[in-house]
């Protein structure tokens, strides 16, 4: 019973100096401990749907990279136009409309994907990812 009071004397500015509350303390020590609920008390199965719903994502998040970085290129392709506009010496016409296009094609790169994927049967990015059976 020493061993169980030992921590909470230590975290706690309460001095045990009955018996009373030294056996309080032991049964809100327990409590405490008993309450906590285990780490392990999830099975393999049901981790392994859980991450195989979790996949359910992915394609989502890769198409909005492709949607932000294809915009962030685009913009950057604008900037290279205006550069060119300023200042036709140093900055070359192709340079900001190969930028742009680049963009471009990184926006539209999900839509064709889906689409590719529906004209050969597989049902659209989104359900590409096949959960495992178990």
């Amino acid at each position: 019973m020493t061993i169980a009071i030992a921590p909470l004397r230590a975290a706690t500015p309460l001095r045990v100096g009955t018996p009373l509350r030294a056996a309080a303390l032991a049964v809100l020590g327990t409590a405490w401990f008993l309450a906590a609920q285990p780490a392990l008390a999830v099975s393999l199965g049901d981790m392994a749907d859980k991450a195989a719903a979790d996949l359910d994502a992915v394609p989502g998040l890769l198409a909005i990279g492709f949607y932000i970085v294809g915009a962030a290129i685009a913009g950057f392709g604008l900037l290279k136009l205006k550069r060119h506009v300023d200042h036709p010496q140093q900055t070359t016409l192709g340079s900001g409309l190969i930028a742009i296009l680049i963009g471009v094609a990184l926006i539209a790169a999900p839509a064709v994907i889906n689409g590719l994927g529906d004209t050969f049967g597989l049902g659209g990015a989104v359900q590409t990812v096949a959960r495992p059976r178990l």
